[in-house]
């Protein structure tokens, strides 16, 4: 896939090609890379999605090379919105770098 940041995409995991709302939020994010034309917001829809349609699939807290994840834990309020699972989410469709950025 082509390149967010300099950053070769890797294959996005496995279950989302079983699922026609993965296959379009990922077809949409494949076209605004392609375009070199910003992909947050799609970015954002696909691990929202992730979150909330397969919570089983998301990934646990990093445990290395990741300066959010302690962040995250440490919240007195949870993890309101899922912003944690999101976070985590990103790791099945982006770059390492990218996906620890938010």
């Amino acid at each position: 896939m082509d390149p967010i940041d300099g950053q070769t995409l890797p294959p996005p995991a496995p279950f989302m090609f079983g699922c026609a709302e993965c296959v379009k939020l990922l077809t949409a994010f494949g076209e605004k890379v392609t375009a070199d034309a910003g992909c947050f917001y799609e970015q954002l829809a696909i691990a929202r999605h992730i979150v909330e349609e397969h919570p089983d699939q998301v990934p646990e807290p990093h445990a290395r090379n990741c300066d959010r994840c302690p962040r995250y834990a440490s919240r007195s309020d949870g993890d309101p919105g899922g912003l944690w699972a999101e976070h985590r989410a990103r790791d099945l469709f982006l770059p390492e770098p990218i996906a620890r950025l938010l």
